[in-house]
This record gives C-alpha cells, sequence and structure tokens, in this order.
C-alpha cells in the first residue's frame, strides 16, 4: 500500500500554480496614503491597471489628490479622494472610519507618508515639538491605519500591508538624527506586525526609498551642469523615478510577493549596497577629493550651489 501524500510533497516537474495568472490586484481595495505625490501617485496609476475593485488616494493636497482619483477613473476603476492631514490623529481616525463605511475593508495598505519635515542641523538645536511632527508625519499614522485595516485583513486571511521606510533610517544621516530614528520605527514596527499575522495570509513589508525624484527633495531642480555628478551618487546612473518605486510596492502587494514576510526593500539605485563608494570619471574610490576644500573661497562657492549641495 502506498503511503498517504504529504501536503508538503512536491510536484515534478515545477508547475505555475495559476496565481499569477491575470490582473494582480484583482477586486482588492486598495488605500495609499500620500497618494497624490509623485512616487504615491505612481503607485495608484500602477494599481489601476490590475483590476482592483477601488483606490483610495489619501493625502494632504488637494488638486494633486483630484488629479490621481481622475487618472484612475479614466482607467475604469473605482476611487475616492480623501484629502485629509494624517499628522492630525483625530482626522487620520476619521478617514479609516470613514473608508471602512463605504467600502467594507481595505485589502492592501500603502502607507506612503513621510517626510523629514525640517532642514539638516545639530540635535541639539531641535525641539521637542519638531520630534513630535516628525513622529506624527513618519510613524504614528502608519500605527493608526494598520490599527484600523489589520483586524479586516487578519479576518479575511489575506492582506498587504507596504510601509515607506528610508535608507537614511539603515545608516548615519548626520543631520538628521530624529527622522533616521522614526525611519528605523518603521522597519522595526514592520518586523515585528508582519512576524505575528504572517500566519494569517497578511503580508507586512517596507520600502527603503533614496535618490529619487519627488516633490519634496531637489534632485530634478539642479541645474544641468550636476547632471555629470548622478552617476557619482548613484550606482544605477540616473535618479529613481516613481514607477520604478510603484514596481516593488506591487511585488509586495499582491501574491507575487506572498512569502515575503517582513523585509525592508531597498528601491535606491544601489547607494546603500555602495557603502561610501562613488564612480569618478577613472575609477570607483571610497574617498573621493570634494571639491570645497580646495576652493579659495568655500563660503562663497557654497552660496552659488543649489541649497542641498552646499
Amino acid at each position: 500500500m502506498n503511503a498517504p501524500r504529504s501536503a508538503h510533497a512536491l510536484s515534478y516537474p515545477p508547475v505555475d500554480d495559476g496565481r499569477w495568472a491575470g490582473p494582480l490586484l484583482r477586486d482588492r481595495v486598495a488605500l495609499v496614503t500620500g497618494g497624490a505625490g509623485a512616487i504615491g501617485g505612481a503607485v495608484c496609476a500602477l494599481f489601476a491597471g490590475q483590476g482592483p475593485d477601488a483606490i483610495v488616494v489619501v493625502d494632504v493636497d488637494e488638486p494633486r489628490t483630484a488629479e490621481v482619483v481622475a487618472h484612475v477613473t479614466s482607467r475604469g476603476v473605482r476611487a475616492r479622494g480623501i484629502v485629509c492631514d494624517l499628522t492630525d490623529e483625530g482626522q487620520a481616525t476619521g478617514m479609516c472610519a470613514s473608508v471602512l463605511d463605504e467600502f467594507g475593508r481595505v485589502d492592501v495598505l500603502v502607507n506612503g507618508l513621510g517626510h523629514a519635515v525640517a532642514p539638516g542641523g545639530d540635535f541639539e538645536a531641535t525641539t521637542p515639538e519638531l520630534w513630535d511632527e516628525v513622529y506624527r508625519t513618519n510613524l504614528r499614522h502608519v500605527f493608526t491605519t494598520t490599527h484600523a485595516f489589520l483586524p479586516g485583513m487578519r479576518s479575511r486571511q489575506w492582506g498587504r500591508i507596504v510601509n515607506f521606510s528610508s535608507v537614511e533610517g539603515k545608516r548615519a544621516a548626520p543631520g538628521l538624527a530624529v527622522y533616521t530614528a522614526f525611519k528605523a520605527g518603521v522597519d522595526a514596527f514592520t518586523q515585528s506586525v508582519a512576524v505575528d499575522v504572517a500566519g494569517h495570509g497578511v503580508t507586512v513589508n517596507s520600502v527603503a526609498v533614496d535618490k529619487t525624484l519627488s516633490y519634496q527633495v531637489g534632485y530634478g531642480r539642479f541645474p544641468e551642469e550636476y547632471d555629470r555628478m548622478v552617476p557619482v551618487w548613484v550606482p544605477a546612473g540616473r535618479y529613481g523615478r516613481g514607477p520604478d518605486i510603484a514596481a516593488v510596492v506591487l511585488f509586495l502587494a499582491s501574491d507575487l510577493g506572498a512569502f515575503v514576510v517582513g523585509q525592508s526593500i531597498n528601491v535606491d539605485g544601489g547607494t546603500l549596497a555602495a557603502g561610501g563608494w562613488y564612480r569618478t570619471p577613472t575609477r570607483w574610490v571610497n574617498s573621493p577629493l570634494l571639491v570645497q576644500w580646495f576652493e579659495d573661497d568655500p563660503e562663497g562657492a557654497a552660496a552659488a550651489r543649489p541649497p542641498t549641495l552646499r
């Protein structure tokens, strides 16, 4: 008599189990915070082509929110735009309640809101008020939305949460100690919740972004004379764009990423992996010669550069 076939037995040859046939988000309700940003908007646009039931776009910018909603609906997908400030706890909880009232569930939650809030500076010059603002902008709202939508995901035995952290939460960022602390907190929270709920068909992961064009950073606004520096700063040789990040978010938000649990995926063109190595016209170096050290008037020269390069 043949022994019963184990549920864990492997079939041969390997076969496609069919999970990836057709739209990757078929009939899902997705909510994207920071959804009208350059990256969040790209996430919404990519999701719209994957068969979702609805996409909820949450952002503080009303005109851009309307533009993203119009694009999603033009693709034949239900969309709702919610203009609110997620750093305000009352507005954040109200948004969550409103979405559950209208749609009954959120299957895919993308926590895309985040910002350094203030320019870099000495930690001792910061204030408790700034610490709280950075906390509410980068971490508190992640708690709020996850707390609201995770129970339904667990009960339905399917859900995806994708949080936005940053490479700045994984390395030193001089002058941005408070911001880096909360971005590291996003990854720590992601890991712990992910392990808690993985057995219930829910995955929680994060993406860590760097050197990507967005409304918040000035990379794309440098004068053309700085274009030749981009391959020095970014191993991939170019800045990232919203669709580059959106593709990774889609992977994590669909069944393609079903076995990825508690991971922080670097989507940074290689900046973190480079680990302090830079491409020069002749070779890679880890001790680049900074022209600022050889200028007769460093302060005057700095004043002539874009602010983030001073």
